[in-house]
């Protein structure tokens, strides 16, 4: 297991893959901070360092997504995997090496943006307004968000061995995921009432409000909210605009999708038949 780790942190290094999307997050997190400084500037009023400082939540998940696709899609392609089964790895070690690396360039891209939009950010727009408890729950969702893409997507990437096919289905799953998301989103957001406007006889026009049939309550509210937590793009939203309206359940989510993509993904890896 240590020897597959260390080839696998060594192929790290040189993946260009990876410090793209290094430089692509960092480079996001000094333009971001700057950015609403900026806007604030101009607009006349003070915002806050919180509002931007999760927005790489939007698109974590396709980058790794990307990585995930094309770092075991090589091994597949170059035959790396069947040689290490066959110098005597056990499939469950290649696995967990995979799912290892997948998630650490999770935390890492995930610190590449989060690092220097403080450094910048916290001079120019000072320190938080809102409670740090919700500041560090966020984060810790964001984390395990990220460490559940890389879950999802080092699934894919093992059971499937093409590598052209791995990067189309794990690239479209992450724009479905956060898709989905959006949807349920507005779906969840809809106005309880909306505004109606009408003439009367002598041409004047008034407004009235009227229930909203779109508005969800109930039942059809808690299945939708549930789904919109659960979902790893919805959980992406809520994290980028600090409105989660069940926050200690996210990181929970978060951890069942982890548990069963990666046991799902052993079970599915030790019965494939590789090529």
């Amino acid at each position: 297991m240590t020897n597959i780790l260390s080839a696998n942190f060594l192929r790290l290094k040189k993946n260009k893959v990876f410090w793209g999307g290094l430089l692509l997050m960092a480079a996001w997190g000094v333009f971001m901070p700057v950015n609403l400084h900026m806007d604030a500037v101009q607009s006349g009023y003070a915002d806050n360092i919180e509002n931007g400082l999760f927005a790489c939540a939007l698109f974590i998940g396709i980058i790794i997504a990307v990585f995930c696709s094309l770092f075991i899609g090589t091994e597949y392609n170059d035959g790396t995997i069947r040689n290490k089964i066959i110098v005597g790895g056990r499939r469950w070690q290649i696995y967990l090496a995979n799912a290892v690396v997948s998630t650490v360039v999770g935390l890492v891209l995930c610190g590449a943006y989060l690092f220097p939009y403080l450094c910048v950010g916290m001079p120019l727009m000072g320190t938080f307004t809102a409670p740090v408890e919700m500041v560090l729950l966020t984060a810790l969702t964001m984390l395990l968000l990220s460490v559940a893409f890389s879950s999802i997507f080092t699934c894919i990437a093992m059971v499937c061995q093409n590598k052209a096919a791995t990067a189309v289905i794990c690239i479209l799953l992450a724009f479905g995921f956060w898709m989905v998301g959006m949807v349920l989103n507005q779906m969840l957001e809809a106005p309880k009432t909306h505004v109606c406007y009408s003439l009367d006889e002598n041409g004047e026009m008034s407004s009235y409000e009227e229930p909203n049939p779109k508005y969800l309550e109930g039942m059809k509210r808690e299945i939708v909210q549930t789904l919109y937590d659960i979902n790893p793009g919805g959980q992406a939203i809520q994290c980028a605009t600090m409105a989660a309206v069940n926050p200690p359940r996210l990181p929970l989510y978060s951890l069942g999708i982890i548990v069963l993509a990666t046991g799902a993904g052993c079970a599915l890896f030790r019965k494939r038949d590789l090529k």
